[in-house]
């Protein structure tokens, strides 16, 4: 969690992709959306497969962020 841009940088396993852990996440998802904050969401994959593109794709999120 990144308090000065209010963005939530979550790294989701196997759990998130479950019918039960879908569910829960669009509710978490509603519910810290509605405290005006940003999620961003990378598979285990994608931080252990290609860590700079996430990398960059938390950079371009803030760059964004900053500029509204």
């Amino acid at each position: 969690y990144c308090p000065e841009y209010k963005l939530i940088i979550e790294v989701d396993g196997d759990s998130h992709y479950t019918k039960q852990g879908k569910k829960h996440d669009c509710e978490r998802e509603l519910f810290l959306n509605n405290l005006d904050l940003k999620i961003i969401r990378f598979t285990n994959d994608e931080v252990k497969k290609h860590l700079t593109g996430v990398l960059e794709s938390i950079e371009q999120t803030i760059k964004f962020l900053k500029s509204v």
